[in-house]
């Protein structure tokens, strides 16, 4: 409708006003929504695997046998709306241990250096092994936070080269899109990862990587003294608010095995299940079991991942010798404090009857070895 002179001047200004606020919200929403698509196609897209139905895998998205887990947005808003309720977590400067590596680890022995949360070097069989390799101050996509709240355990240009990076799932907090793009220039190491992910790692190294992609109990041949399983867990894999980009890669933990050695299982990141007894049952009791403890408060979020009880629990279903917490200390990922789940896992260890010295929570930089 045309304006003329005989019109209310006010009304004149309100239907201008209403036509770009109207103009506006339009542009913003276009905005907003091309925002969303491109961070969906780029830095936060999902992986993908393409293949046969099995009990896992429906012919799009991965899923867990036994159980369902909520991983939807109005889960992750409300995880979000309680985070007002979260525990202290000190900051650190400087971390109380270095790391002290063997010239060589081979035969029998095991030497294990915790770098943070769950990233550990592992050298086993004369090979320098990494999983879940995060250097970066931010477990997310872009430097928003969570924010590291201590040094990582190793100095990037002190870690030795790296022979074999193990690779879990695809959450931010495992697959560090900058510090896999830093290994892989610098040591170019074989790969393992499980169905789906292959195609995040060759999309952020812009590259073809070597890279040895599997289902669960799928073997990878190392060398003649190493071989390394990949082992069920129950979680989940998703790296945006979108529904649809869920679960389109596998998840999994790694069961390294030494011939006329030990035996090294990476939980990588699980609920409580019973996959470590058929873990046991399968591949024989670990000497060393590596277990995530931390990320287990408000309650709920128990159902994707594990509490000092429940790790503690999964140690006894293994059947493992000693037991290493991860998951824990240097990113707050959930409500729980840093005391708090130490003390969580020492009441858990007391009430199982299980010595403490056999069920350590290592500090950042801190190395064990049997």
């Amino acid at each position: 409708m045309s304006e003329t002179p005989s019109e209310n001047p006010k009304k004149v200004s309100r239907r201008r006003f209403l036509r770009r606020l109207a103009g506006g919200t339009a542009g913003f929403l276009a905005a907003g929504w091309g925002l969303d698509r491109l961070l969906a196609h780029t830095i936060c897209r999902p992986g993908e695997w393409h293949g046969p139905v099995t009990d896992h895998f429906d012919g799009t998205c991965f899923f867990n046998p036994t159980v369902s887990l909520d991983y939807s947005t109005s889960a992750a808003m409300r995880w979000l709306s309680e985070r007002g309720e979260k525990g202290h977590y000190p900051t650190v400067n400087e971390n109380s241990c270095k790391p002290e590596l063997a010239a060589e680890v081979t035969g029998s022995d095991w030497e294990v250096t915790m770098v943070n949360h769950s990233t550990l070097l592992i050298r086993c069989a004369g090979l320098n092994i990494l999983t879940d390799p995060v250097w970066s101050d931010y477990t997310s996509p872009v430097p928003l936070g969570p924010e590291r709240k201590r040094p990582v355990g190793i100095p990037w240009e002190q870690l030795p080269k790296i022979d074999v990076c193990l690779i879990s799932h695809d959450h931010y907090d495992h697959f560090d899109a900058p510090t896999l793009q830093r290994l892989f220039q610098r040591d170019n190491p074989l790969f393992i990862v499980p169905l789906g992910l292959k195609s995040l790692l060759t999309y952020h190294l812009d590259a073809e990587p070597n890279c040895r992609e599997k289902d669960w109990w799928d073997e990878v041949q190392i060398s003649e003294q190493l071989k390394i399983v990949l082992t069920p867990a129950l979680h989940w894999s998703k790296r945006y608010r979108d529904t649809a980009s869920a679960n389109r890669s596998l998840w999994c933990g790694f069961s390294l095995l030494v011939k006329n050695g030990p035996h090294i299982y990476f939980a990588g990141d699980t609920a409580r299940c019973d996959w470590p007894k058929e873990i046991r049952s399968r591949l024989g009791a670990p000497q060393l079991a590596i277990l995530p403890i931390g990320m287990y408060k408000p309650e709920w979020i128990r159902k994707n991942h594990t509490n000092p009880a429940d790790a503690v629990e999964a140690f006894g279903m293994l059947g493992a010798e000693k037991a290493i917490a991860c998951h824990f200390g240097t990113w707050q990922l959930a409500n729980e404090g840093y005391q708090e789940t130490l003390d969580d896992l020492a009441a858990a260890l007391s009430a199982a009857g299980v010595s403490p010295e056999k069920f350590p929570a290592p500090e950042n930089g801190q190395t064990l070895r049997g």
